[in-house]
């Protein structure tokens, strides 16, 4: 007679496993990458630039980060994120279910700025004082060096004994703690994460999320604005100190110069020493950069216009650049469902805006023998919208980011790279250390110590551009300075894994390599300037060619004459001596 009771015992076992599960959340896996919730005030229609900085600052380190606020969140909604960052950035009373939620959460909890008192037991370490002004910061554990800065607010608190201060501030001979801990508990005394302390704060996250990246500084110096005017004969000089000095670099690169007097376009094309300039820099240690197509919007000149926002109306690009019609605003519809669609027809129009100039740009340079690798919106303007279309043409952004569709002033950059949501799979190579400003004597200097800002961070980015047409010898003045600093890994964009996808082309760089794949026939057929300059070397290629020939074919008739006259020579001495 068979025995059934391993059986029964076997499904008690499974359904307890599945009671268990149902019943109780599973915490994240500590092994696995952090999972990360963005708390923002319940006031707020939607997320804002501060959010969007955090979330440049989190994304080094994990790219699953969701947003919710205070209103959405139940008793244990928390425990399924391994870190929970509240952004108090206004007073507000917080609803008792995200107290609760917060009381019970286990994982790792950063509270920054208002409502300390409303956040539960965990942040009792930290006791609410009046707020104090400071004018330097330093971490902690290295108090030597210090960062001045124009006057903020600390959110000052008093500590417990078992709390940690991790960055402080300065005021005169007074100090102050701006980031504390106790455990897996942390408090920013600040509601707004603003420069110089957002790189504070993004050495701080290496501590928040337990992370060991080495102590190594990227970096990358990017030649901005090279358009078909540039001096070609810069642009060798540069390539050739870089080339000496085994220094890899980008240059970003605007297809089309337009005149604004008179409208007139001109191409690369149409200055063949530029042009091969660009192709002996790619050749030796440049990568090119897609700096918009035009640069420019409106009646603006190339390289100081603003192709991808609106100065004008300060918005997106949401009409053609010569139409004077004014945007139309909420109070201008009858009702919600009239204002929804005709937004909808305005981000339609900056869609297919962008992805035409990108298409252009990608095309162009293709088809000249130029390979871009990566993006740099023009003066770094776009809105959330542009990124977003950006990012189904480049994996990798270069520069800045804007962080407002209100107003293109508001803009940021992170002090490493990272890969923000609202990039959606765009890597950002961020530049955070300027340019040499024309008119400024001690520019050099300003770089130099935003250098030193920068490497507080164990991992921080040191990248800045510079004009061509400032000239050589000034260039060699800011690279022989720049090389006093430690040890920097410069970016080489070939050895990276970035990709470029057009409607004909597809590059993919990697270990050194750029590889190309595009329709040659489309390509050269896409616009008239690019089958004008197929048709012009082709031509030129042919004409070499029969230069080549012909040589050959009277190389062949002078050696054909010399032999015939030898052969003819020694027949008459023969007959001679015969």
């Amino acid at each position: 007679m068979k025995k059934h009771y391993p059986v029964t015992i076997l499904m008690t076992v499974l359904i307890a496993v599945v009671f268990i599960l149902t019943t109780h959340p599973v915490m994240a896996d500590k092994d696995s990458d952090p999972k990360v919730l963005i708390v923002f005030p319940s006031d707020q229609k939607e997320i804002n630039e501060q959010q969007r900085i955090l979330d440049m600052l989190i994304s080094h380190f994990t790219t699953d980060i969701d947003f919710k606020q205070p209103d959405e969140i139940e008793e244990h909604d928390l425990e399924t994120y391994s870190h929970v960052f509240y952004q108090g950035t206004e007073k507000e009373d917080l609803p008792k279910g995200f107290q609760q939620a917060l009381e019970d959460y286990e994982g790792t909890l950063v509270a920054q700025g208002h409502n300390l008192n409303q956040l539960g037991n965990r942040l009792s370490f930290a006791v609410p004082m009046k707020e104090e002004a400071y004018t330097k910061l330093n971490m902690k554990a290295n108090p030597e060096k210090k960062v001045k800065t124009s006057i903020h607010t600390v959110f000052n608190v008093k500590l417990g004994e078992e709390a940690e201060t991790i960055v402080e501030v300065e005021s005169g001979k007074r100090t102050f703690p701006i980031v504390s801990h106790f455990e897996k508990a942390y408090y920013v005394g600040t509601p707004m994460i603003d420069s110089p302390f957002s790189t504070f704060l993004g050495e701080t996250l290496h501590e928040v999320f337990q992370s060991d990246h080495d102590s190594l500084h990227q970096g990358y110096i990017r030649l901005e604005d090279v358009h078909p005017l540039v001096d070609p004969g810069n642009l060798r000089g540069i390539a050739e100190v870089l080339k000496e000095k085994e220094i890899p670099y980008m240059i970003a690169v605007i297809p089309v110069y337009i005149n604004p007097e008179n409208g007139e376009r001109v191409h690369l094309s149409d200055y063949p020493e530029v042009l091969e300039a660009l192709k002996y820099m790619q050749a030796n240690g440049g990568s090119v950069v897609l700096h918009g197509y035009t640069h420019q919007y409106r009646d603006s000149e190339t390289g100081e216009g603003f192709e991808f926002w609106d100065v004008k109306n300060n918005t997106p690009v949401y009409i053609d650049a010569e139409d004077d019609t004014p945007l139309k605003k909420r109070k201008d519809f009858n009702n919600q469902g009239e204002y929804e669609s005709y937004r909808k027809e305005l981000i339609e129009f900056e869609q297919s805006y962008v992805s035409g100039k990108l298409t252009s740009g990608i095309n162009e340079l293709t088809s000249f023998g130029l390979h871009p690798l990566a993006f740099e919106a023009p003066h770094y303007t776009m809105s959330q919208n542009g990124y977003q279309t950006t990012s189904e043409y480049f994996s990798t952004y270069v520069g800045q980011l804007q962080l407002s569709d209100e107003n293109w002033e508001i803009m940021s950059s992170a002090p490493y790279i990272t890969k923000p949501s609202f990039l959606h799979g765009m890597t950002l190579l961020p530049e955070t250390l300027g340019y040499v400003e024309p008119d400024a004597p001690d520019a050099v200097d300003a770089i130099m110590e935003r250098a030193e800002q920068q490497m507080i961070v164990r991992d921080g980015m040191l990248s800045l551009f510079y004009h061509p047409y400032l000239g050589v010898e000034r260039f060699k003045e800011l690279l022989s300075r720049l090389e006093t600093l430690p040890d920097v890994d410069w970016i080489n964009l070939k050895e990276g894994d970035h990709s470029v996808t057009s409607d004909k082309v597809n590059i993919q760089a990697a270990a050194g390599k750029v590889e190309v794949d595009r329709s040659q026939f489309s390509l050269v057929t896409d616009s008239k300037t690019s089958l004008s300059y197929f048709i012009h070397q082709t031509l030129e290629k042919i004409s070499w060619g029969l230069v080549g020939t012909g040589s050959l074919g009277v190389l062949f008739f002078f050696s054909s004459t010399i032999i015939s006259r030898r052969r003819f020579s020694k027949i008459e001495r023969r007959d001679h001596v015969g």
